[in-house]
């Protein structure tokens, strides 16, 4: 598919990527939201986790979390 202004990286260079502020404390608490919810329903369907997928899947549900709201929403 085809996105506006997309960066696109590896799944290293995306868990290698640094976190500014204060973001970067609460990464590890995040143990929820659209990624990590995800992981864990499939976990309790197939029993496969992917211990390596974590710190990737709270990184993006930082990102959907502080990111600004659409215009819509305003």
């Amino acid at each position: 598919m085809k996105y506006e202004k997309v960066q696109t990286m590896s799944l290293a260079e995306f868990a290698d990527r640094r976190v500014e502020g204060e973001l970067s404390g609460i990464l590890s608490q995040l143990n929820g939201g659209t990624f990590m919810e995800c992981h864990k329903l499939i976990a309790a369907e197939t029993g496969i986790w992917i211990e390596d997928l974590v710190p990737v899947f709270q990184k993006l549900d930082a990102a959907l979390a502080t990111r600004p709201l659409p215009e819509k929403l305003r």
